[in-house]
């Protein structure tokens, strides 16, 4: 997973390996003694990521490239990965398609390509998941709501409550009724009790 998804925290290797803090901290520090992985601050309120070195890319044979550390993108990185624990690891809900592997799918960057969401999750339908922690400009949000609604049987927003009317309303544009908003970060208590398919509504 953690190449898959660029980097991950220190806590949520804990959530991927089912142990305490310390005990991810204490594999962390084997992997980097190996020089398999790095890790380090990347966000002021958030901890360590660790993410694969070359050694450690050739190690378990990654089919990605060997990630250069981007704060800007960090706290992006963390919350998609919190919400893939939850959804795929945690509930089970369906097979996560990280964005790296989309991207090798769609490989050009011209302006024709499509939008690529964060993730696609496949259950009975895929799912584009979406994690929007800064709002983009109207007309950016319109077109990728437009966009990903006629690609994916549905789309799920993940957004924190600051950003959600705006997203909900720029929902109701999308050419069909498929576009959810969900909260950011997400409860995973309240998605335990709806976690039946399809029919999952937004909290």
């Amino acid at each position: 997973m953690i190449a898959e998804q660029y980097a991950i925290t220190l806590e949520q290797l804990a959530r991927l390996i089912g142990r305490t803090y310390r005990t991810a901290r204490g594999l962390r520090d084997r992997w980097c003694n190996a020089g398999w992985t790095q890790s380090a601050k990347l966000a002021v309120d958030l901890p360590p990521f660790v993410w694969l070195t070359s050694p450690g890319n050739r190690l378990i044979e990654s089919p990605y490239g060997t990630w250069n550390p981007h704060p800007g993108l960090a706290t992006h990185i963390e919350a998609v990965t919190d919400v893939r624990l939850l959804l795929e690891r945690e509930l089970q809900i369906g097979d996560w398609e990280c964005e790296r592997s989309l991207a090798q799918q769609s490989p050009s960057r011209s302006e024709n390509r499509p939008h690529l969401p964060d993730a696609v999750l496949t259950s009975r339908e895929r799912i584009a998941i979406e994690v929007e922690l800064h709002l983009k400009s109207r007309t950016r949000l319109e077109t990728i709501i437009e966009e990903l609604s006629l690609n994916y049987d549905s789309v799920w927003y993940f957004a924190p409550d600051r950003l959600r009317t705006k997203l909900i309303e720029l929902a109701q544009t999308a050419p069909y009724d498929n576009v959810t908003i969900h909260r950011y970060p997400p409860d995973a208590a309240d998605w335990q009790r709806r976690r039946a398919l399809p029919g999952l509504t937004s909290p």
